[in-house]
């Protein structure tokens, strides 16, 4: 008997989550960094969206969604065009279109096609609102940017979004402004109009101006400022700390491991954050360690072509460990209580985890030991203990760090092999399985690593342990963006936000 059902169609999905492990450090990111996502990747497109809006309303909008929304795509099309024509600029929406089409050299751009939602033509972008419905809309929502307007119109506020858009119209000038207008009325453009429309590029915020000042104001210190705001401003201020003590524009990596062993200098809000910044990097390398044993636990399946019983499994990775232990049998407790957490290479051992170079067996025990120091840690500090607690305290069928050494705490009385063996079974084998079937169940996507054949595991791929991206990248590019850090670290402005703490 094969216990897979008859497909007239499957569709192949890999599954990022094949655990279920990353969303509770997704949702503790997300808290760490609201206004700001993985896909918004330019802090001016805030401003811009809010002028969209604004210049809409001012033009005699209409009740129409579908007057808004190709109102919508032609914008950001011509945006595309004019950051393409500037060369060089990053995090633009529809970029590789707008490339293709500056090299046809056409003496005039018409984009009324591709800015339009016919799927049988060469569209900027498929996304019925472009990268504006696609990514940041709810972020500016969560800003107090844009809100739900009529009939389905997204509308920038009365305060804030409308301040936003009159400072990027002040910022780009009343002549720029008007050929924008034209241009996107139009949906033609020349390429000397292009030159000309230069100033409204991501990177173009004047240094001395409004608009910059409006944006540091609504990353650091909205008004009528609420927790939400604060986690933002304190997450960003570590980054220009990090950036300070780094001397550099820092990458996400080294802004990972700087709050994962550096307290923060005399603030006591600034730790508090860096605390919730290390519970969510424990709580990523606790993912990671459990993703290298299922990826080990599927290669022994594929050992067989028959496959491997549960038990087999359990057998066969108890057996392995102990052979490399040399009939060591120390239980966990005193395999945890043996490791020095301070002195532990944890930044080794991830780059190990998530590298391609060994095996998965070969990583094995860089897995486990990750395990046992991430538990030593937890249990030696109990600031990090208690934030990691009540930040990734779980809800349901989630899983988290919390979940997993809470399992080992309960066993920590049984030999290291042994116990592996088990885990490997019982939380990594079948939470596998059971994620999986919710996804097949729930969203008919078929995720499973692995296939249930006359009761034995077959493998049908393998996994390799991935990161969580905690928005870093783009947090930082936005600093980058308002003249607040550069290639030397944070600048005199920078600095200046950072106040006592620089």
């Amino acid at each position: 008997m094969v216990a897979e059902p008859e497909w007239t169609e499957r569709a192949e999905k890999r599954g990022l989550d094949p655990l279920g492990m990353q969303n509770a450090g997704v949702t503790l990111y997300q808290s760490l960094l609201p206004g700001i996502s993985n896909v918004t990747l330019r802090m001016r497109y805030y401003g811009y969206y809010c002028w969209v809006s604004d210049a809409y309303a001012r033009a005699g909008a209409t009740d129409d969604f579908a007057a808004w929304r190709a109102w919508v795509r032609r914008s950001e099309a011509l945006y595309a065009l004019v950051s393409a024509r500037a060369t060089g600029e990053g995090g633009v929406g529809g970029v590789d279109w707008a490339n293709r089409r500056l090299a046809q050299e056409e003496r005039v751009v018409d984009f009324a096609e591709a800015a339009s939602n016919d799927p049988s033509v060469t569209r900027y972008l498929r996304q019925s609102l472009g990268v504006f419905g696609g990514a940041y809309y709810s972020q500016m929502v969560e800003l107090g940017l844009f809100r739900q307007g009529k009939h389905g119109i997204q509308r920038a506020t009365n305060g804030t979004g409308r301040s936003a858009a009159t400072a990027f119209r002040e910022a780009i000038g009343p002549k720029v402004e008007k050929l924008l207008l034209e241009t996107i009325r139009t949906a033609q453009v020349t390429p000397k109009q292009l030159d000309l429309l230069y100033p409204i590029i991501p990177s173009e915020i004047p240094e001395l101006s409004k608009e910059r000042e409006a944006y540091e104001r609504l990353l650091f210190s909205p008004e009528n400022a609420s927790e939400v705001d604060a986690s933002r401003s304190a997450s960003l201020k570590l980054i220009l700390l990090t950036a300070q003590e780094l001397g550099s524009r820092p990458s996400p990596d080294e802004i990972r491991w700087h709050l994962f062993g550096t307290a923060s200098p005399g603030d006591e809000a600034l730790e508090r954050q860096r605390i919730r910044w290390e519970a969510y990097h424990c709580q990523d390398m606790m993912q990671i360690a459990a993703a290298s044993l299922l990826e080990w636990a599927t290669d022994l399946m594929g050992e067989a072509d028959a496959g491997r019983t549960s038990g087999e499994i359990e057998a066969e990775v108890g057996d392995r460990l102990k052979s490399s232990r040399e009939g060591d049998d120390s239980t966990w407790s005193e395999f945890r209580g043996a490791i020095d957490h301070d002195a532990y290479d944890y930044r080794a051992v991830w780059s190990m985890l998530t590298s391609r170079h060994g095996t998965a067996e070969q990583k094995a025990w860089d897995a486990v030991g990750l395990i046992a120091a991430l538990d030593q840690r937890m249990r030696e500090r109990s600031d990090l203990h208690d934030a990691t607690r009540l930040e990734l305290r779980g809800h349901g069928s989630g899983r988290s760090i919390v979940t997993e050494l809470a399992w080992f705490s309960r066993r920590e009385d049984e030999d290291v092999c042994s116990l592996i063996a088990s885990y490997v079974v019982e939380r990594i084998v079948r939470r596998h399985s059971w994620v999986a079937m919710q996804k097949l169940r729930r969203q008919r996507d078929y995720t499973f690593l692995f296939e249930v054949r006359d009761g034995r595991l077959v493998r049908r791929r393998g996994y390799a342990p991935v990161p969580t991206t905690p928005r870093l990248n783009p947090a930082t590019t936005f600093l980058e963006d308002i003249w607040l850090v550069d290639e030397d670290g944070p600048t005199a402005r920078g600095r200046t936000v950072l106040g006592a703490n620089a």
